[in-house]
């Protein structure tokens, strides 16, 4: 399988491309990421061969070993149509799982060839008698998830379903985006810090559940980091996603840049201060035609949004609380009367989102960077770096509506643990050391030491 998708790499970076205006760096690394997925839990099989123990009492031996669920749903995101995927089939079938995926109706392409990839790979590797056995380990279904994703939920026989399942009393694991933010103190290099955030809130477009949406910049750098940001993401140059000299992409669909300009309207609406963008590149003003740096086509045709700054004061403003799922950042600030409680204040904002994905502290203190592991709450927190990246063999996941559960650490999400005992002691007797014939060993034992010591008194 990992053969096959390294000599498909290029095709698929394009397929990807065409169907969710993906930049070629950024394709052709999920492609990369879909092969050491690959690798990853090829490795992780051995854990399904179980581990031998001894008991508490003799003549008993214990056997832990991992299960496979039987069959699973999978419900895929359009942002990241192979990788995402490929943490959820390859776990799957690494535990001895067959599984169902559901494709996002945007980018339905990408996991198709996915599909057939794991078929040829399995006909290579068996031979088309046992693969025609095999054909139904791994299958896609395709349409809107109004539709075939609810029926799919509601009356699918699925031994595991990846999103809501609760009242059916099914193993669910759910990742359901964030709202990452950055806590950045006054000792963290600025153009870092600038050069952080860029890449975080508009790698992708914007478009990752771990993209960064808040920066709450210590009130002695915010105007400085606020000018410097501003007069980077001047730069980055928008277009078509296929041609090398393009830093950022449109958005997946019309009605994604419908939902993005919605957002950012509310979020004005409601207070917030428009600093930079704000507007789809086919509504822009005059003036931002010179301000912007996009292709000529872009401004005309496209679903392009340009990086988005806004200011909030107010911290119940929408964008503080809602993933607006596009290159926008929002701007708060924090302070306090000692450099102590600045970081409170900060690491207490981060915590008043509903969401906990992913966030981020920059510090270079390693005192303040501990307070901020111990307290925030979050499921990943990145030190010293933006809020994007994910890697193998860490789990992946949030706390509160960021969703539950955790994937692309191993097999626990996809396999139950079964205990077996073995005891072959012959006759009947307690599960910790309670047989009759341990207790007596134990009081002879202690009867003896009492008389070498005491004399018998």
């Amino acid at each position: 399988m990992a053969e096959s998708l390294h000599e498909v790499r290029g095709p698929l970076a394009w397929v990807m491309i065409q169907e969710g205006g993906k930049l070629w760096k950024w394709a052709e690394a999920e492609v990369q990421e879909a092969i050491d997925t690959v690798w990853h839990y090829h490795g992780e099989i051995s854990r399904m061969y179980g581990r031998f123990s001894r008991c508490q009492v003799p003549d008993k031996l214990s056997i832990t070993m991992r299960e496979p669920y039987g069959v699973i749903l999978g419900i895929t995101p359009w942002n990241f149509p192979l990788a995402v995927p490929s943490w959820k089939i390859f776990a799957a079938l690494a535990g001895g799982n067959a599984i169902v995926m559901k494709a996002a109706e945007q980018t339905p392409t990408t996991l198709s060839i996915l599909c057939y990839l794991v078929l040829c790979a399995i006909a290579d590797e068996l031979g088309p008698t046992r693969a025609e056995r095999l054909a139904g380990v791994f299958q896609v279904l395709h349409g809107r998830g109004e539709t075939v994703g609810k029926v799919a939920l509601e009356e699918g026989d699925y031994d595991k379903v990846m999103l809501i399942a609760g009242r059916r009393r099914k193993p669910v694991s759910l990742e359901l985006g964030g709202h990452a933010a950055i806590v950045l103190l006054d000792d963290f290099d600025l153009d870092r810090a600038v050069a952080e955030a860029v890449v975080a809130n508009c790698g992708d477009s914007g478009q990752r559940c771990v993209s960064l949406r808040a920066v709450f910049a210590q009130d002695t750098v915010v105007d400085e980091f606020r000018r410097r940001y501003v007069e980077r993401i001047k730069g980055l140059r928008i277009g078509n996603p296929a041609d090398p000299a393009t830093v950022m992409g449109p958005l997946v669909s019309e009605e994604q840049l419908e939902r993005v300009e919605s957002g950012v309207a509310r979020a004005l609406a409601e207070g917030g201060e428009r600093v930079y963008g704000g507007f789809p590149l086919k509504k822009a003003p005059g003036a931002a035609r010179t301000e912007i740096p996009a292709a000529p086509e872009a401004w005309e045709r496209g679903y392009f949004f340009p990086p988005t700054v806004i200011e909030a004061r107010d911290p119940a403003n929408y964008a503080m609380h809602h993933e607006i799922f596009g290159p926008v950042l929002c701007l708060s600030t924090f302070g306090g009367r000692n450099r102590e409680e600045a970081l409170l204040n900060a690491v207490r904002l981060m915590n008043e989102s509903r969401y906990g994905l992913s966030n981020a502290v920059l510090t270079n203190q390693l005192d303040f960077a501990m307070k901020a592991m111990e307290r925030a709450k979050t499921g990943i927190l990145y030190i010293g770096r933006g809020t994007t990246g994910a890697e193998l063999g860490k789990p992946f996941g949030g706390v509160k509506d960021s969703g539950h559960g955790r994937e692309g650490a191993g097999l626990d999400e996809v396999t139950y643990l079964k205990q077996v005992y073995i005891d072959y002691h012959g006759k009947p007797r307690m599960a910790q050391a309670g047989a009759d014939e341990v207790v007596q060993r134990l009081l002879q034992g202690s009867r003896a030491l009492g008389e070498s010591v005491f004399g018998g008194r």
